[in-house]
């Protein structure tokens, strides 16, 4: 382990015991005194049990200390900002708090002048002084740093010796500025870890950090939710969720964030994930490599200081390129041998191999390069998932050509003309302001229209308009309808296109490359209306372990950047259909995608008397005219036209009763 590695790790070690030592004097086994040192102030603590039946012996005096106290090493309900502590960031002191020591020893309780005796008594049999003895078992009782941390703080202290910058150079970028930075590692589980350890530990200067986000930010309204958090913010933006954020919208969300004097990171595990205006504007860039034999020395290093490195089987490179950093969080698991831990390595290695394989030998071939991303395909399905994603863009072709320069199979329609005040001839076409039993959704048509007036005009921006809406209702409904109306109402092209159009191809970079292309295609018609059908088939993200789950959370997560920014879509009208809107995942509908549901209901008797009308036009009224047998004396015209509109729902029911029966 070199020496910047094992600062860090003696870092997070001294973060515990620091944290032992506060929650000890919360609980009242420490007391403390604030001391002035050449003008700084040190907590000096001492110990508030009764010492006397300590030996000197490390390992006994332990066990006891545990048995008897080890409740007091709980921490309790926090009643104090964090920062305020002994020795924290606020240089304060922790306000003491009541709470249940029923966990811990009586032998806690014991009169105030027998602790000033016992005090007195300030060296053991062998020399040792009995107070900061009795406080390093405090530090020894403490909960050593989470395997997670340390896998990250190793990965960390490589993309710092590897940047070139010296560590000094460094922590006065992250305290005297505000600071734009770049982390890559095409590790899976880094983007996780890292921000994990950024939220969870003390490691890096100002931490923890109340992370926000970037990819939930849609307007500066968001930071108000932060307002109240004692931490420090950050935001974040993260892995392939960046992508989501682009041109114009990504600067803003940067200087919303700058503007508030708070840094920003990017962190990712693809290279292509970071856009070049964050690299552009980054005080720090740190990248590192794939895990190899070192690495997983030095995590060796660090959670067993007292193993030889040269005694235990260590993986070599090619074989720890196999593996993630959840592989590592897996096998070194606190109280487990190393040996255990290097076998359930070993096998993990193996099955990742393994997985790879098959999958390669039903694919036919595979590229080195995707065997070196570390990724664990399960199925053949999520190998192409894997090479998908080593490609920087969904529109690449792959080594045969075979996805260069191919349609996304989205139909164009263009939009009626309308007729002219007084003109003559046929009938108009079918517009928003016709249609019957569209309620909220005609509604939000029609004003989108005079938005987009205004817009035209200059008088509104794209951002400032509702121009995304999903639409839901059974079969039948007019949801298809309705698109068509708008197109005509508005009078831009309609781009129609369905899920099962984007899985025609089966690959799943084939796919992505038809989603993209279908919003490219729309885009460069704009302003034009983009209407896709079935679109709960994109589904809901998968947890990991499920069968085919990279492939379908593949695209849900293209589906969420296609989706978002306004400036990305600006002129791009998107309406979403789907007879299940519960199938959807729900980040495609919140606000910045699909924000506006409006379901469409089977028309009642005169919604369908009007659709009716509509559509024979003069004929209804031979329709009319003529009466209905079995009418009796009631011969109001339009009673009878909802006479033959009830009969005929009357048929469908029992056509559908007859269906369930069978």
């Amino acid at each position: 382990m070199d020496k910047l590695a094992r600062l860090f790790i003696r870092r997070l070690r001294h973060l515990a015991r620091r944290e032992a030592r506060r929650t000890a004097l919360r609980n009242g086994l420490l007391e403390c005194k604030i001391v002035d040192v050449d003008g700084h102030l040190l907590c000096c603590y001492s110990p508030a049990f009764d010492t006397t039946r300590l030996t000197g012996d490390p390992v006994r005096d332990g066990l006891w200390f545990r048995r008897n106290f080890g409740g007091g090493l709980i921490a309790p309900k926090e009643a104090s900002k964090p920062g305020s502590g002994p020795g924290g960031d606020g240089g304060g002191v922790v306000t003491m708090e009541v709470i249940d020591m029923t966990s811990v020893s009586p032998l806690l309780a014991f009169p105030r002048k027998r602790r000033g005796a016992i005090a007195q008594d300030a060296v053991l049999g062998n020399g040792i002084g009995r107070r900061a003895y009795a406080v390093r078992l405090v530090d020894r009782a403490a909960a050593p740093p989470l395997v997670s941390h340390v896998v990250a703080a190793l990965v960390l202290a490589r993309a710092v010796r590897s940047s070139g910058w010296s560590l000094r150079e460094i922590v006065h970028t992250l305290i005297h500025v505000t600071p734009v930075i770049t982390l890559h590692a095409p590790l899976d589980g880094f983007e996780r870890e890292g921000v994990r350890l950024l939220e969870k530990s003390r490691l890096v200067p100002g931490g923890p950090f109340a992370i926000i986000d970037a990819d939930h930010m849609f307007d500066d309204n968001h930071f108000d939710v932060h307002e109240g958090e004692v931490r420090k913010r950050l935001v974040a933006f993260s892995g392939a969720g960046v992508h989501r954020v682009t041109g114009n919208a990504l600067r803003r969300r940067m200087i919303s964030a700058l503007s508030r004097d708070l840094p920003i990171l990017a962190i990712a595990e693809k290279r292509s994930d970071i856009p070049s205006l964050l690299r552009i504007s980054a005080d720090l860039s740190l990248e590192t490599g794939k895990l190899d034999r070192r690495f997983v020395a030095d995590l060796i290093e660090a959670l067993y200081p007292d193993t030889a490195i040269e005694s235990v089987p260590l993986p070599s490179d090619s074989d720890a390129r196999w593996l993630s950093l959840e592989d590592l969080v897996l096998a070194f698991r606190p109280g487990r041998h190393v040996r255990d831990a290097l076998h359930v390595l070993a096998t993990l290695i193996e099955r990742n191999r393994s997985d790879f394989e098959e999958g390669d030998g039903e694919e036919g071939g595979g590229s080195e390069k995707t065997k070196g991303s570390g990724s664990k395909p399960s199925t053949a399905s999520t190998e192409k998932s894997s090479a998908s994603d080593e490609k920087p863009k969904a529109s690449d072709s792959d080594s045969n050509g075979r996805l260069k320069n191919k349609p996304s199979g989205a139909e164009v329609i263009q939009p009626e003309l309308l007729a002219t005040t007084g003109g003559t001839g046929d009938r108009s076409p079918m517009t928003v302001e016709t249609l019957a039993g569209y309620g909220r959704a005609k509604d939000w048509a029609l004003d989108l229209k005079a938005d987009l007036d205004d817009y035209r005009a200059s008088i509104l921006t794209w951002s400032e308009m509702s121009t995304k809406l999903l639409l839901s209702g059974p079969p039948g409904t007019g949801k298809t309808t309705f698109a068509r109306a708008l197109c005509n109402s508005l009078q831009v092209p309609l781009v129609v296109t369905s899920v099962s159009t984007w899985l025609q191809g089966g690959h799943l970079n084939d796919v992505i490359d038809k989603m993209a292309k279908t919003f490219a295609e729309a885009r460069a018609m704009a302003p034009a209306i983009l209407f896709i059908d079935e679109i709960d088939g994109i589904g809901k993200r998968q947890p990991a372990e499920r069968e085919h789950a990279d492939y379908w959370n593949a695209m849900v997560n293209k589906a969420l950047e296609l989706l978002d920014g306004a400036v990305k879509s600006e002129g791009l009208i998107i309406v979403g259909a789907t007879n299940r809107p519960n199938d959807i995942d729900e980040a495609i509908k919140r606000s910045g995608r699909l924000e506006t549901h409006i379901e469409i209901p089977k028309p009642d008797v005169p919604t369908l008397a009007e659709i009716l009308a509509h559509h024979l036009g003069d004929d209804v009224t031979a329709l009319i005219g003529e009466p209905v047998s079995g009418v009796g004396s009631e011969t109001d015209d339009g009673f009878s036209l909802k006479k033959i509109v009830a009969d005929h729902l009357r048929e469908e029911a029992e056509s559908e009763r007859k269906d369930v029966d069978r």
